[in-house]
């Protein structure tokens, strides 16, 4: 779970360590929850990046939480992608409804950090940590 690391460096490792805490914080709570988004790790889509956008950024998880539904995107750690940041409107505008809200979940060992989308664009407008990975994509550390 290395954030600094390229995208092909962190699908490299068997697992995705920020997902497995996340789920085992769900085992843990006794909440309901399935897999909607690709899994890059298991189950990974030949020439993924073919797909279109909104596609290639289903949601990770449904959680079902009491009488509610939640879409998670799970990441493990802080460091969020430039690219991602300029699709929050897109994100909102098709994962989100007045019954179902779209959280994203920073799974850190020792601890989740959930944010809505608005979090996230406040704490990335508001953050100074700027990188570029090797592969040359650009992120902040929220």
């Amino acid at each position: 779970m290395n954030g600094d690391n390229t995208y092909e460096q962190r699908n490299s490792i068997k697992s995705n360590r920020g997902e497995q805490l996340f789920l085992q914080w769900c085992r843990d709570k006794g909440l309901e929850v399935h897999r909607l988004g690709f899994d890059e790790k298991q189950d990974k889509v030949s020439h993924f990046f073919q797909l279109p956008t909104i596609v290639r950024n289903l949601p990770d998880f449904v959680l079902a939480d009491d009488d509610k539904l939640i879409l998670v995107n799970v990441k493990g750690s802080m460091n969020f992608k430039a690219e991602e940041y300029s699709r929050l409107n897109e994100l909102t505008y098709h994962y989100e409804n007045d019954q179902c809200k779209l959280w994203y979940v920073f799974a850190l060992p020792g601890e989740l950090k959930w944010m809505t989308l608005d979090q996230v664009r406040e704490a990335y407008d508001s953050s100074t940590k700027e990188g570029v990975w090797p592969d040359g994509k650009r992120y902040r550390t929220l």
